[in-house]
């Protein structure tokens, strides 16, 4: 199998974990490159990850012009998606990894996903909690006909639709087996994210008809039902973890039911379990879980990219559909009525652009 050359631009705490997943996969990869302006993350990727100084770069285009790499994966800050992904097809890279969201606006996601088209580039999108191994439960369950025929999914998570929303969106797919969303209507309120650097309203609520009739509803931020006992408010520091895991996918069937959420915790209810409920909890997300799924979600990118698999379960064509889902959750608050999929580009405004506009303060209120 051929072994892939890497390069990593970014090297925050995000960045940090995509390098371990590919120096946890030796075998099919070889990171001869990483970048970040800072040279503080660059210090801190030698410190934590064990790589040399001689393969740190805090320019890019330096970078790739003496590296070359097979494989280039960014994580960086949604508003800079594109240029990077420009850079990729500049560079003739044959496989493409990047962070959620997408983007930031429909338009922008749909430049990255045809430029990837026509460049051959295979691109992945870190979806990456479907390899938490409470998901990994879950969608054994779906799978084995334990739960019987599916027909509603519901999801649900505190942080705003950009930072786990799209996640959601993309795993409500993946656990409906990539069906496609045919219709969409959404709700929208609060205006305090729409600055942030990961950008949103408040709160979104959603809506979806899919092709094969299984009905699916989203809600992300404040409003959304709390699971997890966590600090509220509008402000949250990243070392709350309870409430960055405070989420859940729920799937419901002719037979059954089943939960999951990305702090480890699930349970399944059907004949097989009846009277009881079959439940776990992996505990630890931060410390081991999102290291183990990073490592499980690379090397299925080795194997797509060595052709030993078709694709990928976080593949650029599903995140944009998931995206594009997002999307038309805005476009119906806006105008007032259901939205269609797919649709159609150009779309006669920049959504986001559009909510900053409309969208007030919220006060928080604790529910």
């Amino acid at each position: 199998m051929e072994r892939l050359t890497v390069a990593v631009i970014g090297m925050g705490e995000r960045g940090r974990i995509h390098l371990y997943g590919f120096l946890k996969n030796l075998e099919y990869f070889h990171v001869a490159g990483v970048c970040d302006r800072k040279e503080e993350n660059l210090e801190k990727a030698v410190k934590e990850c064990g790589i040399s100084k001689d393969i740190c770069y805090t320019d890019a285009r330096l970078m790739l012009d003496k590296v070359r790499p097979d494989i280039l994966a960014f994580v960086t800050m949604p508003h800079i998606r594109l240029p990077l992904a420009e850079l990729a097809a500049e560079y003739k890279v044959r496989g493409l990894m990047f962070e959620k969201p997408m983007a930031t606006s429909l338009d922008e996601a749909d430049k990255i996903r045809k430029l990837c088209m026509e460049n051959g580039i295979k691109t992945i999108v870190c979806h990456q909690h479907k390899y938490v191994r409470s998901f990994m439960r879950l969608k054994e369950a779906i799978d084995s006909g334990e739960l019987g025929e599916i027909h509603e999914m519901k999801a649900s998570c505190q942080p705003q639709a950009s930072q786990l929303g799209t996640h959601y969106i993309d795993y409500l797919l993946w656990a409906n087996g990539g069906k496609r969303v045919l219709s969409v209507t959404g709700h929208v309120h609060g205006n305090f994210y729409l600055d942030d650097s990961h950008p949103s309203p408040d709160y979104v609520m959603g809506q979806m008809i899919c092709e094969n009739g299984v009905r699916m509803t989203l809600e992300c931020g404040y409003f959304a039902a709390r699971h997890e006992e966590h600090n509220t408010g509008f402000t949250h520091g990243p070392a709350e973890a309870a409430y960055w895991t405070d989420d859940r996918l729920t799937v419901y069937g002719t037979k059954g039911y089943a939960w999951a959420s990305c702090n480890g915790k699930y349970a399944v209810f059907s004949p097989l379990t009846s009277p009881d409920i079959r439940k776990g909890d992996y505990h630890d997300f931060f410390q081991k879980e999102q290291y183990d799924a990073q490592v499980r979600y690379t090397k299925d990118f080795a194997d797509w990219m060595n052709k030993v698999k078709d694709g990928h379960p976080c593949s650029l064509s599903q995140a944009y559909h998931g995206y594009e889902i997002l999307e038309a959750m805005y476009v119906s608050a806006i105008e007032r009525t259901r939205v269609d999929l797919p649709m159609r580009l150009p779309l006669q405004y920049d959504a986001l652009e559009v909510l900053k506009d409309k969208l007030g303060l919220v006060k928080y209120r604790r529910f």
